[in-house]
């Protein structure tokens, strides 16, 4: 049996490559692209309810 205590091993998940990070960090700087909360105020807006952004998000 082999002593394989200094290798890790990752089941299911891929490593980003750096061209992926670099992307994934453009995409956060992106003014174009909502939010998560942003998204979701949009979606009660469209469903045509009258609420506001601070109703739902109460810091």
């Amino acid at each position: 049996m082999a002593d394989n205590t200094n290798t890790a091993e990752y089941y299911c998940k891929k490593l980003p490559s750096p061209e992926e990070i670099e992307l994934a960090r453009k995409r956060q700087e992106d003014p174009n692209i909502l939010s998560g909360k942003d998204k979701v105020y949009a979606w009660y807006k469209i469903m045509g309810m009258e609420i506001e952004y601070d109703e739902i998000f109460a810091d």
